[in-house]
């Protein structure tokens, strides 16, 4: 095969190649930007390669394509993706893993038939694009879920993929089989099966263990809603009971005023009428909203809130009907206001509206100190006791709703948005 016919099976397989690996990945930039930018590293990797091709040959250029071509793209990845960067190592030798396998088994169906560069690079072509419509279709959506719901070592995970390619390079470039081909395939085959063996058990033991997460996260919930509950009883009960005293007083009440009218006495009874309201106006607290159970976690707050000498807002618009979970967005309301209370430093602020089906709450406290954050930015708990799962809780809680939570400190303020389909 001619100089430009090994550059155009470069450039082709280099092409779908990376049409694979971008859609592997989460990009922080805009889709266009992401293409613009993957468009001019395959620039570059092709004219770099083209040149070693032609001056050294297909056999050096195989030699050193791993590092020609796939550490500019790894480089590429790692300042554009969004992913952890344990993530983005681990998807890359995924994706390399993937090169390896479509390129030898297209290589040995091409070894033992026509033995022809341009029905290689034709049947490349075919693979990859399967491989593209296959990934996207079907596995993606799946890869990206396991990919953010566990929380596992991906560095550990990344010397996987890396030790199945190292193995293939040793076969390819060190070892011949015994009809001389360029490709040992039955040790080939060996590894690859291997390797669909070994991600095969990753995926079920990650989904399972994803699936034990889940479990555990419900479990946790329904703790939640359950005291929720309870403290929606012990509400009814304190309402209940405070109803029954003010009539047990009413009694009293009625008496002295009888007494005040009956001897005539009516600015007396004027006057102790007075007290009486200004009595229960000082008493008396409005309701936030007509929803008992939200009204009951506010009122829980309100006062804890008021126990700790701050002070306590509230805006409260709530729709007529619940589309969303009204027992999760309970235990979400209750864990933002619970980090609330404990960090407070003079005031709490909470804001729930409704509009065009979303659900909105804005919880708003100042504080004084540090927040502290881990090494992937998230916050951490300053309580001697805390889990710090609060936050976590409620980023679940979103996702299964198709929220979205948004957390900024700024000034001294520590400012949480979050908002949910209803």
């Amino acid at each position: 095969m001619s100089h430009s016919g090994n550059i155009v099976s470069l450039f082709v397989t280099l092409f779908i190649c990376t049409l694979d690996g971008y859609s592997m990945m989460n990009y922080r930039v805009p889709a266009k930007r992401a293409y613009g930018y993957f468009a001019a590293v395959t620039a570059v990797c092709l004219a770099f390669n083209s040149y070693i091709m032609i001056h050294y040959g297909s056999t050096v250029l195989r030699s050193v394509i791993l590092f020609t071509i796939g550490l500019p793209y790894f480089v590429l990845i790692l300042l554009i993706t969004k992913d952890k960067i344990s993530q983005t190592v681990f998807n890359f030798w995924l994706w390399i893993n993937i090169y390896d396998i479509i390129a030898n088994f297209s290589a040995f169906i091409n070894d033992y038939t026509l033995k022809d560069a341009y029905f290689l690079t034709a049947l490349r072509f075919v693979l990859f694009g399967g491989y593209f419509i296959l990934y996207n279709k079907h596995l993606k959506a799946k890869h990206r879920m396991l990919m953010d719901r566990l929380k596992v070592n991906w560095w550990i995970f990344s010397f996987i993929p890396m030790s199945f390619t190292g193995l293939i390079c040793l076969v390819n470039y060190y070892f011949l089989d015994f009809h001389g081909v360029t490709r040992n395939y039955p040790v080939l085959l060996m590894i690859c099966i291997l390797m669909l063996l070994v991600y095969i058990l990753i995926y079920y033991t990650f989904q399972t263990a994803g699936d034990a997460m889940e479990r555990e996260r419900i479990a946790g919930n329904m703790k939640e809603q359950i005291l929720l509950q309870k403290k929606q009883y012990e509400f009814y009960l304190q309402k209940r009971e405070a109803e029954r005293i003010f009539r047990h007083d009413a009694r009293h009440r009625d008496s002295i005023l009888i007494s005040y009218l009956e001897n005539g006495d009516v600015e007396g009874a004027k006057e102790f009428l007075k007290k009486e309201l200004a009595e229960i106006e000082k008493n008396a607290k409005i309701p936030f909203c007509e929803n008992t159970l939200i009204n009951a976690v506010l009122s829980e707050y309100r006062t804890k809130a008021e126990q700790e000498g701050l002070e306590f807002s509230a805006r409260i618009q709530m729709p007529k009907e619940f589309a969303c979970d009204e027992a999760e967005f309970c235990v979400m309301l209750s864990n933002l206001l619970e980090n609330s209370l404990d960090a407070a430093k003079s005031y709490i602020a909470i804001s729930i509206k409704h509009l065009n089906h979303q659900l909105s709450l804005n919880v708003k406290n100042d504080y004084e100190g540090e927040l502290k954050k881990s090494a992937e930015n998230n916050y951490l708990t300053t309580k001697p006791q805390g889990s710090g799962l609060g936050l976590k809780s409620v980023e679940a809680i979103l996702k299964s709703n198709s929220g979205f939570l948004k957390i900024e400190d700024t000034d001294g303020v520590f400012d949480v948005f979050a908002t949910l389909k209803n």
